[in-house]
């Protein structure tokens, strides 16, 4: 298994509810495929340095895990289709 980061922006507009069930939906696609969770941090809304989908700010987090390397593509397949999700960025930290 390698490490991985990953920082993701949801969008502005959700509730509270919302966007906690999707930061652990989130959480729970990396642990479904056999991932480890580590530091989970949570950035708050801040403004995006461009807009996307028409929205000038949104809700960042990071999370650190561990995983085989052909379960990250399965991973950000599943963020890909979200329309809740505006951006992530997976890297490796290895």
């Amino acid at each position: 298994m390698r490490e991985y980061e990953i920082v993701y922006v949801i969008r502005p507009d959700l509730s509270d509810e919302d966007r906690a069930a999707k930061i652990e939906r989130i959480h729970s696609l990396i642990t479904d495929n056999g991932g480890q969770l580590g530091k989970v941090e949570d950035w708050g809304k801040r403004v995006l340095a461009y807009e996307i989908k028409h929205y000038t700010d949104g809700y960042y987090g990071l999370a650190e895990f561990q995983l085989a390397p052909e379960n990250v593509r399965t991973i950000e397949e599943r963020l890909n289709i979200d329309e809740e999700i505006l951006r992530y960025q997976t890297i490796s930290r290895a």
